[in-house]
């Protein structure tokens, strides 16, 4: 219901130092539940990126194509040809049934040992086992060459770049002159 200019302008006073509206928001949650939480025993699971199964109820499984298994199919499918990520940033994954694995165990723990204070468990990969998008780019690709996805749309052949301009590039060699053509 707010203008946008306001947005704009309200919105790095309200971050703070917070680096998104994603991560802000998440903050105002955690603290609104430390602070409404009167006598209850309470556990805060933060996994980083969630994605496809590591063993349950299979290997690779997925129920949606949101996030990163929506943009890892359509580069799969050949559709998605450019994607803009720094290659040496951690590409923290962690698997759906190891989030859903500790959630279980966690409200297990907070259900019998009754904790006095809040429990937050970071669910992550990235500190202990680095995985970076460049490496994650080339695995992903290498996955679909060797395995192709039924009805592709083209040869999976996506190029990750922190390059603007190159991204650009792309854009337009890969999906906007084909879609014209």
């Amino acid at each position: 219901w707010l203008d946008e200019s306001i947005i704009q302008d309200i919105t790095p006073k309200l971050l703070g130092e917070w680096p998104n509206t994603y991560t802000y928001t998440k903050a105002l949650s955690e603290y609104l539940i430390q602070q409404e939480k009167g006598n209850l025993n309470i556990a805060i699971i933060r996994p980083s990126i969630v994605g496809a199964s590591w063993h349950e109820p299979f290997p690779g499984w997925i129920d949606n194509f949101n996030g990163t298994s929506g943009i890892f199919i359509a580069a799969g499918k050949g559709i998605l040809r450019t994607v803009i990520a720094n290659n040496e940033a951690v590409a923290d994954m962690i698997p759906v049934d190891v989030a859903i694995n500790l959630t279980l165990a966690a409200g297990w723990y907070t259900a019998v040992h009754r904790p006095k204070n809040l429990l937050v468990y970071n669910c992550t990969t990235g500190g202990i086992n680095p995985f970076f998008w460049g490496e994650m780019g080339q695995y992903v690709m290498s996955t679909f060459k060797r395995n192709p996805l039924e009805q592709a749309f083209r040869t999976p052949n996506a190029h990750m770049t922190s390059s603007y301009l190159m991204n650009q590039y792309w854009i337009t060699v890969s999906h906007k002159a084909p879609a014209i053509l």
